[in-house]
């Protein structure tokens, strides 16, 4: 099967790619925005599944909300249409949906026009709210919480916290990925609604959050191993250290001599 990847050089879509690859689905076609236009019309007549990543949340104008997150799924719908193709769609969107503000009224405008899309065609669609996403390769600074925090801390630098009783609901990247991948093959996850859902979340306050990446820093260097039990604490920790200097992966060794000889102790 051909699958179709917009926003293919983002977040979700770097992740999404890479897996695909290793779950053997050799043939992505993907598209992004420095990818020419044309292209769009010749993937969209041969994929097979879409996977629409691509949106806006951070402009510098707030029409490009509207331009980013509708206009460009009015014409990538349009493109399925032309050729005929009434192959899935999946439409990444968000929980600020709900949301009276340009961004949120921007998503659901998007998903608006997928559902119709989707009575009008007959094509199965997948719309899904994703709530605050975080794992490998999120861009700090920008607008996630947990990637600005671990790529701080884990270089040494100040963090922010405006209320740390702030509670952030989150969803794993590879969790998300599973469960795109699952929608793929004909198995979403659907509410009664009919939105589809990652079945796995988190809920934690940003105090929280901050409070384990900062003890993931010092477990580094008191040489200790975080406490795994916790399902979160264990995808937390491996997002931080995604963000960890290539330098901070090697210690110093210390050689213990005396009368009887030398010892040195690896862990």
């Amino acid at each position: 099967m051909k699958i179709l990847v917009t926003g293919a050089k983002g977040f979700i879509g770097k992740n999404l790619i890479f897996e695909l690859k290793n779950r053997g689905y050799g043939d992505i076609y993907e598209y992004d925005i420095d990818t020419k236009e044309e292209l769009l019309d010749e993937y969209t007549g041969e994929c097979g599944f879409v996977f629409h990543l691509a949106g806006v949340n951070g402009p510098k104008e707030t029409e490009e909300f509207m331009q980013g997150n509708f206009g460009f799924t009015s014409l990538l719908l349009d493109k399925l249409k032309e050729h005929q193709n009434r192959c899935p769609v999946m439409l990444s969107s968000s929980i600020q949906a709900k949301l009276d503000n340009p961004y949120g009224i921007s998503k659901k405008a998007g998903e608006d026009l997928l559902f119709e899309y989707g009575k009008e065609t007959g094509a199965k669609v997948y719309v899904y709210r994703f709530p605050n996403v975080f794992g490998k390769w999120c861009r700090p600074n920008y607008n996630s919480a947990v990637a600005t925090f671990c790529h701080n801390i884990a270089n040494g630098l100040p963090i922010q916290i405006n209320d740390r009783n702030t509670v952030m609901n989150l969803v794993y990247i590879d969790d998300v990925v599973d469960e795109l991948i699952k929608a793929l093959d004909g198995n979403a996850s659907v509410d009664s609604s009919g939105y589809c859902y990652v079945p796995v979340t988190h809920s934690a306050t940003l105090g929280e959050i901050a409070d384990l990446i900062h003890s993931f820093r010092e477990s580094r260097n008191d040489l200790q191993i975080p406490d795994m039990a916790d399902g979160f604490t264990k995808k937390l920790y491996s997002t931080y250290l995604s963000y960890l200097p290539k330098e901070s992966f090697s210690y110093p060794l210390k050689m213990n001599i005396d009368n009887r000889g030398s010892f040195t102790e690896i862990i």
